[in-house]
């Protein structure tokens, strides 16, 4: 079993050069590898983690450092803990799974670029998992690297593509032990990104309602400028 605390704390060690947050990291992907490798192995958790936080350092919100840091600091920061991780797996000789995270953050990088909804990103963090637990069960790259496959087949097809939808239907491919946790993972994505749609489409409601607002004040204001002055007379006011 991994200590995550113990894990926590190598990743606030790794945060000193940049400004260590003092709050406690919590794990997250490096939790859910255990879940489905159940190995134990406390380096490999990790290294997931460290990767991981690099990718929060360059597109979302640090656990170790702390906030409001310049633009450029993150960046810096955060290919330091991306290669740190790596570095970590590439020692063990393990290609594939070195593969299959470059195959991950290069899909997260384009999802960024295309202002995708982060449950996306998250649905491959939880498929990248399942691969690597799978690999170190035997499962060949090519299985691993499916979802990642139908990605990039999709988007030079100019498909519509639904992640999630990707996910789910490769995790099965994996055939892990504790497919169920994999799942529920993806679920916890999919929970995200109805959550995230429900906040924009009320955030757009209320746009809509002060745009109408808007030209409701606008056309009042543009009849008033065109309708003649009042004029000066018996029982009518005068305006200045």
């Amino acid at each position: 079993m991994v200590d995550a605390q113990a894990v926590g704390a190598s990743l606030s060690a790794a945060a000193e050069a940049f400004g260590a947050s003092a709050a406690p990291v919590s794990l997250c992907w490096g939790a859910l590898f255990e879940d489905l490798d159940g190995q134990g192995d406390a380096e490999y958790a990790s290294a997931v983690e460290l990767i991981y936080e690099g990718y929060l350092l360059h597109y979302r919100e640090s656990r170790a450092c702390l906030p409001g840091a310049a633009r450029e600091h993150s960046l810096l920061a955060g290919d330091f803990f991306y290669a740190r991780g790596l570095r970590l797996i590439a020692a063990r000789g393990d290609a594939a799974a070195v593969g299959l995270l470059a195959r991950l953050m290069a899909s997260c990088s384009y999802l960024r670029s295309v202002g995708a909804a982060f449950a996306a990103d998250d649905a491959l963090w939880a498929t990248a998992m399942g691969g690597l637990a799978a690999l170190r069960a035997g499962a060949s790259a090519t299985t691993v690297e499916y979802v990642f496959d139908e990605l990039d087949g999709a988007l030079v097809r100019g498909d519509a593509v639904d992640v999630l939808a990707m996910a789910r239907a490769g995790a099965p491919r994996l055939g892990l032990r504790h497919s169920a946790r994999l799942a529920a993972a993806l679920g916890a994505a999919d929970s995200f990104a109805g959550a995230a749609t429900a906040a924009g489409q009320k955030d757009r409601a209320a746009g809509q309602t002060d745009g109408a607002a808007g030209q409701t004040d606008a056309a009042a204001a543009a009849a008033a400028a065109a309708a003649p002055p009042p004029r000066s007379g018996p029982g009518r006011q005068t305006w200045t």
